[in-house]
């Protein structure tokens, strides 16, 4: 699992380690977290604009992961994208909405699953559960 996700690293006093964006952060691909692709997806439109995309900050970047393609919570808005990679499947979802990814699950090869949400703070990732999937 990333260390964002884990919570580890950084200042936690330091706005923009902590996911506090001032506006000079770098829109990049996302293509480093969980075999997020840089190039949609068949049955994606390219250049939709962003509007409708999710977002997290890491590392100093504001990553752009694309359009939500799932209904996790069956309200009528997609709030949720999943992507394969090769140690498993990690969910990203944006439960309030706003476009931030606030809570991202893992579920690894082995049957191993994680899950974290963003506190309130915006500063840290906090475990929610855990398991085996068998």
């Amino acid at each position: 699992m990333e260390p964002f996700v884990l919570g580890e690293g950084g200042d936690p006093d330091d706005d923009a380690a902590a996911g506090l964006w001032h506006g000079d952060a770098e829109i990049e691909d996302a293509a480093h977290l969980a075999g997020l692709p840089d190039t949609p997806l068949p049955g994606e439109e390219p250049d939709t604009g962003a509007d409708d995309h999710l977002w997290m900050y890491d590392d100093g970047r504001v990553w752009d992961l694309g359009p939500a393609d799932v209904d996790t919570d069956a309200d009528g808005v997609a709030d949720s994208l999943t992507r394969t990679g090769p140690d498993g499947m990690t969910v990203y979802t944006d439960r309030d909405h706003d476009g931030r990814v606030d809570t991202v699950t893992h579920i690894g090869s082995d049957g191993d699953y994680e899950a974290h949400r963003l506190a309130a703070d915006g500063r840290t990732w906090v475990p929610t559960d855990s398991g085996r999937l068998d």
